[in-house]
């Protein structure tokens, strides 16, 4: 095992190597602080000299300067034993522990020679540091032959401690370019004390800015795509673009290809858009064989969130999710295809996740515009349903809905105040029935106070709808109508009440209820024959009675600041709710799909509860529960969430859903401890209580030290087995599958503190 580790390490090492010898891409970021300007005669920077002792010879107009020696200008500054400065040709020799500073990037040695206008120099067994990349660099020799331009002679670079680094790239020579790349020859990775890796040339990052070049690959084993590894190439297409582009190959299904592209313009928007494509070389048998009949040979995957800012204050939101086949998302579950990372890009960039997760059978797609006024918001939505199964009835769909709201608003001099919503809907498919509808739904409201402890709102409103619409196989009217007027009384109260507590450094508790009750009748006075496409072609009568209160705790916390000030703050500890429906009537229910909660029937629904539990920052507890006590025999709907995060490292999540009208009964448990000083445990859980079957399972174990880090990982999801690798280099990032090591459910982000990936960048420069 321990030999067929370190092949397995000496082979990511090397394909890290590889790629970097074109350099690797990097952010936008400030200049570096050795990059010199060049100053006339008139025009040359005022430089100010401290030391324990100071001596000038006006005759050659040279500075003698010992002990303590501080020579500063603005945001620059050079340390030293001793110094001697001609104020004539500017140049300055130090010696004895010396430091040249500029921001946060700065050069040591023992003998320094500098030119304070130029800033060319040459320092005798000196050490460069970028703050950027937190980046040694170590030479025999280093001479600074312009602004931005540094050779070095027989040293190394390492993101550790230089004085005994952990690992390092060894070279012979250099040429660093600040704000671009340190081209070495004679190149040798090494750990600790034992060389790992050779080549005769490499290109590094040093780059402030944004740089095109190879990002570090990635790598795996599974047992349904065997050995797999994938490298990235990013490209800087301009200050506002940019793309990565995936070259990956799997061992048992070929090459696949994968392009990310990113945009944050002022006019075009901000936006993400990812294609993978893959030509399947698996045989019928072997995907069968491993749970997944074969779909297709060309497989695909196409997603993408734009948010654009068009003329006229016009906002739109793009969303894209096209597959090729009902089992691409659960094949390729890793690596740039993986769901969850995905999922997790789109969140952070657009704030939109991915609707559906990776078991759907359906992927939506849609475009949204919206104007909002002063009290009017004015869209058009636009969605389209892709179907992966395909023996199931065509979608139909919404192209396009344009809807006209308003918010409540007062009606002049009178205590009455109404809303106003309105829609036109066009619902298309190629075959079975379309429709046309216009909705409109005008309501008037009289809210009423009985002092401090009642509030009574009782109102009145109108749906009215037309419909076009194209029967399949129907001689029924094509053009119905239909009014649905409706009344409804809301009455809720509250009541509060503070208690004096000494714990967790609260000093007050207050505790709030609110009861409410509501009651709702609606008659659809006309038959409306339409088809089933939404909940709002189903028939709107109503009679029943909604009642439940909601009640909390909220502490009062009085703690001392830095400043040792008094301060305030209160925190919400409970949350608990309850609810229930009760129909005076039998509701009218053409389409039990419509009915997800199971509340469309005569006399008591299920009693809703939920609890959210959130008694200090570490801990969260959700629980919502759906109890049916009319009808015995019955599951109920529930579902826990629970999360602890220690704040050093050590983060755990137990979920539990039970939906019996899904079948769903599984229980989900994710943690990360840090078990001893850099040693980190990582597993994952999923279970079918339903089924008595794990879904899936996963176990890791990750040592961090400093610089460097050490992971490796397995992953079984059905019948397929994963392994994963890491290895992870400050500065650099993750060879391996990096993050979390579970396939495409990342836990805890990075590996490593203050790595960041060059695709989390900022765009802008």
């Amino acid at each position: 095992m321990r030999g067929m580790f370190s092949r397995v390490a000496l082979f990511f090492c090397c394909l890290a190597f590889i790629a970097s010898l074109t350099g690797y891409a990097r952010a936008a970021g400030p200049e570096s602080i050795l990059a010199g300007a060049k100053l006339g005669e008139t025009g040359q920077v005022s430089w100010t000299i401290h030391a324990d002792k100071l001596m000038y010879d006006q005759e050659k107009q040279l500075y003698q300067a010992e002990g303590n020696v501080r020579i500063s200008s603005k945001d620059r500054l050079i340390e030293a034993d001793y110094a001697s400065v001609n104020n004539k040709t500017r140049q300055a020799e130090f010696t004895g522990k010396v430091t040249v500073q500029y921001g946060r990037n700065w050069v040591k040695g023992e003998h320094v020679i500098w030119n304070l206008d130029s800033e060319k120099g040459w320092v005798d067994s000196g050490i460069l540091y970028f703050a950027e990349n937190n980046f040694f660099v170590q030479g025999k020799s280093i001479n600074k032959i312009n602004p931005t331009q540094f050779e070095l002679k027989e040293g190394f670079i390492t993101s550790c401690n230089p004085a005994d680094p952990d690992w390092k790239i060894q070279f012979n020579e250099m040429k660093v370019t600040v704000g671009g790349t340190a081209w070495t020859q004679d190149a040798s990775f090494w750990a600790s004390s034992f060389p790992l890796a050779y080549w005769p040339m490499v290109g590094l990052p040093v780059a402030t800015d944004r740089q095109s070049g190879f990002l570090l690959p990635s790598g795996g084993h599974s047992t349904l795509n065997g050995w797999n590894v994938e490298i990235p190439y990013y490209l800087v297409i301009r200050g506002d673009m940019d793309a990565t582009f995936d070259a990956r190959y799997l061992e048992n299904r070929g090459f696949m290809g994968g392009a990310e592209y990113r945009i944050d313009n002022k006019d075009l928007g901000k936006g993400i858009w990812i294609f993978n494509f893959l030509d399947d070389q698996a045989s019928k048998s072997f995907l069968l064989g491993q749970g997944y009949p074969f779909q297709t040979e060309d497989r695909y995957w196409v997603r993408g969130r734009q948010d654009i800012e068009l003329p006229w204050h016009i906002t739109a939101k793009l969303d894209l999710d096209y597959v090729s086949d009902r089992n691409f998302l659960q094949e390729f579950s890793s690596g740039s295809t993986s769901f969850y990372h995905n999922n997790a890009e789109f969140d952070r960039y657009s704030g939109r996740g991915i609707l559906y997760d990776e078991t759907s059978l359906i992927r939506e797609s849609s475009a949204y515009f919206e104007k909002k006024g002063e009290s009017t918001l004015l869209s058009m939505d636009v969605r389209y349903w892709e179907n992966l199964e395909t023996s199931a009835p065509e979608n139909v769909q919404k192209l396009p809905s344009v809807s006209f709201t308003t918010i409540p608003q007062w009606i002049d001099n009178t205590s009455f105040y109404y809303t106003f919503q309105s829609s036109v809907v066009n619902y298309w498919r190629s075959e079975g029935d379309t429709e046309q509808r216009l909705d409109v739904y005008p309501r008037v409201y009289y809210p009423m106070h009985w002092s401090n402890y009642l509030d009574i709102e009782p109102s009145v409103g109108l749906r009215a709808n037309a419909y076009s619409i194209e029967w399949q196989n129907s001689n029924l009217d094509n053009f119905p109508a239909r009014a649905i007027p409706d009344v409804s009384v809301e009455m809720s109260t509250r009541l509060n009440r503070e208690f004096n507590v000494d714990f967790w450094k609260f000093t007050t508790v207050q505790n709030a209820i609110r009861p409410e009750v509501s009651y709702e009748y609606a008659r659809q006075s006309m038959t409306c024959l339409t088809p089933q496409l939404d909940q709002l072609d189903q028939n709107q009568s109503r009679n029943g009675v909604r009642y439940g209160f909601t009640t909390f705790l909220t502490g009062k916390q009085v703690t001392t600041d830095a400043a040792g000030d008094l301060t305030t703050t209160y925190a919400e500890l409970v949350r608990f709710r309850v609810f229930q429906f009760f129909n005076v009537q039998q509701p009218p229910l053409e389409d039990p799909e419509f009915d997800t909660n199971n509340v469309l029937r005569q006399g008591f629904s299920p009693v809703g509860f939920r609890i959210d539990i959130m008694p200090q920052r570490y801990i969260a507890v959700s629980y919502d529960l759906d109890a049916d006590f009319s009808r015995s025999g019955q599951g109920k709907a529930q579902a826990l969430y629970m999360t602890y995060d220690s704040g050093s490292g050590s983060l755990a999540r137990l979920s539990y859903q039970q939906i019996p009208e899904l079948t769903v009964n599984e229980i989900i448990l994710q943690a990360n401890l840090r078990a001893y000083q850099g040693i980190y445990l990582e597993t994952y859980h999923d279970y079918s209580l339903e089924g008595g079957l794990m879904f899936t399972q996963g176990y890791g174990i990750r040592y961090i030290r400093g610089c460097w880090g050490l992971g490796c990982g397995y992953e079984r999801v059905g019948s397929d087995n994963r392994f994963v690798f890491t290895i992870d280099l400050l500065g650099f990032g993750s060879v391996g599958e990096g993050g979390g090591f579970f396939i495409g459910r990342p836990l805890f982000g990075e590996s490593l503190p203050g790595y960041q990936h060059p695709e989390t960048w900022s765009l802008s420069r």
